[in-house]
């Protein structure tokens, strides 16, 4: 092979049209992102919220994370019946995907965690929420692109709230995610007859986590953290194998958002494990009984991640009821 043959071939492998032998084709053929920073939603939220950072609401459970190991997944896994699979965007809506997931982590610590009276229905759909995000919420003159930031839905869910993967009255049907509808209810909005709704099941505080420390703290106590920003792990490339540990390393930006499911302050290693919204499009060595999908960060990138202003914890969702029937003979 010629030196033109050779870079004709590298550049059709890192755009993901040719992948060597072995290499999972489950790999996404472009990086699908869709995080927008927007300093100007944040100065928004700060000045909408009365406590928006979680420094100002943790000082009950700070320094509660010392030293251990949580992991969120196992909880999830006892609400559905089975681990969590990892969700496969298919337009740039990773901040509904983060932010659904979140609802769905929130849900099953607050009934098998907490040991609220609270039942498991259905996971959350990302469509409304990121349609409800960008148009109810955020500006609609970005009908044209893709994409969000984690403040908007913030506001989404606190103001309105959440929908599940179930089919709703009008002929809504939200039981398989679809990247067409995502699209298109990101330039219409969640349907103004869904609203009333999602009102009923909103997640009451969402505040912005700012250090490794403080998303530890908010997961050991049953809340996950949404994580917005152009930290990138690796190109196309890279392929992605986590290392012997389970951690990717920093290298390259990503506009992207996902969900921060477990800490480790036990190792020397200190990290957190992330899982990821392109399905099954990494490789390697896991650890703690991490799911598919999901990769190890290390504190000082978390850092970085942090510094950029739209990571967010989320607590409080109001949710369903559980519904105990009393044992009852037929005389």
């Amino acid at each position: 092979m010629n030196r033109r043959d050779a870079l004709k071939s590298m550049a059709m492998t890192a755009s993901g049209l040719l992948l060597p032998a072995g290499v999972a084709q489950a790999v996404p053929s472009r990086l699908e992102g869709g995080w927008i920073n927007s300093p100007a939603a944040r100065r928004a939220f700060v000045r909408q919220h009365r406590y928006p950072f979680f420094r100002q609401q943790s000082r009950a459970i700070k320094g509660t994370s010392d030293g251990r190991l949580v992991m969120l997944n196992p909880f999830l896994a006892q609400a559905m019946g089975h681990p969590i699979v990892p969700h496969k965007q298919a337009i740039g809506d990773c901040v509904g995907h983060a932010f659904a997931l979140g609802v769905d982590i929130l849900t099953a610590t607050q009934a098998f965690m907490l040991n609220r009276p609270e039942r498991w229905v259905a996971e959350c759909a990302v469509e409304p929420l990121y349609g409800g995000a960008r148009v109810e919420i955020g500006a609609k003159a970005m009908k044209r692109r893709d994409g969000c930031n984690g403040y908007w839905a913030a506001e989404w869910l606190t103001r309105y709230g959440a929908l599940l993967r179930q089919v709703y009255p009008g002929g809504f049907d939200f039981t398989t995610y679809s990247g067409k509808l995502s699209r298109e209810l990101g330039r219409t909005g969640c349907p103004d007859a869904l609203e009333p709704l999602a009102k009923l099941h909103p997640v009451r505080t969402i505040a912005s986590v700012s250090t490794f420390e403080e998303v530890c703290d908010a997961i050991a106590n049953g809340h996950p953290c949404t994580l917005g920003s152009d930290v990138g792990f690796g190109m196309m490339s890279d392929y992605w194998v986590r290392d012997s540990e389970g951690f990717l390393r920093r290298r390259g930006r990503w506009g992207h958002m996902m969900l921060a499911i477990g800490f480790n302050r036990k190792a020397r290693r200190k990290g957190v494990c992330i899982q990821n919204s392109w399905g099954d499009w990494v490789t390697g060595p896991t650890q703690h009984g991490q799911p598919r999908g999901s990769f190890w960060c290390d504190k000082s990138t978390l850092n970085s991640i942090l510094a950029q202003g739209d990571s967010h914890a989320l607590s409080g969702y109001v949710g369903y009821p559980r519904i105990d029937i009393p044992d009852y003979e037929i005389w």
